[in-house]
């Protein structure tokens, strides 16, 4: 059902994290297969990559990759971000019924909450995005950069919560 595209974390093992987050939804059939998408990896990073069956690209392979997934929907994370509990649920409910919406994430641990969202901008990923492959291919033609496009998408949110990665 989803392709997984992760933006390149800072290190391999937060890379896994990410990873090993989304293995009961492949199991279950929810993911379809992982992409991760980065400037360059190293070679522990492209034997995670490898291990996990995922697949990489560089940042301006972006339509080449979105043209590899398998899913009819992405899932656009920050590497090192995973998905907590129920999220599989959601999601589902959500891209059954769409209605050519695309959606964010509910992130974990925020204490300031909404304030927070006005006086602060953080990275457009750091919600995640849930989208049509469809429209993210016509983006990635455009030669649009994955950040810009989650940042111009106006997006539903999902319940499901999303732990950003470590900011270490």
């Amino acid at each position: 059902m989803i392709s997984v595209v992760l933006t390149q974390p800072r290190e391999a093992h937060h890379l896994a994290r990410s990873l090993a987050a989304l293995v009961p939804a492949a199991v279950e059939g929810l993911v379809r297969d992982a992409l991760v998408l980065g400037d360059s990896a190293s070679e522990e990073m492209l034997a995670v990559t490898e291990a996990a069956g995922a697949e990489f690209f560089a940042h301006h392979q972006l339509a080449d990759a979105v043209r590899t997934a398998r899913g009819d929907w992405l899932l656009v994370m920050e590497g090192g971000a995973r998905p907590l509990d129920g999220w599989m649920g959601e999601v589902r409910a959500f891209v059954a019924d769409a209605d050519g919406a695309s959606a964010v994430f509910t992130l974990a641990g925020s204490r300031l909450g909404r304030l927070a969202h006005y006086f602060s901008r953080p990275p457009a990923l750091r919600r995640g995005l849930l989208i049509r492959r469809e429209e993210a291919a016509e983006a990635a033609r455009s030669a649009c950069h994955i950040e810009t496009l989650a940042r111009r998408r106006g997006s539903r949110r999902l319940a499901a919560r999303l732990e950003p990665p470590a900011r270490a």
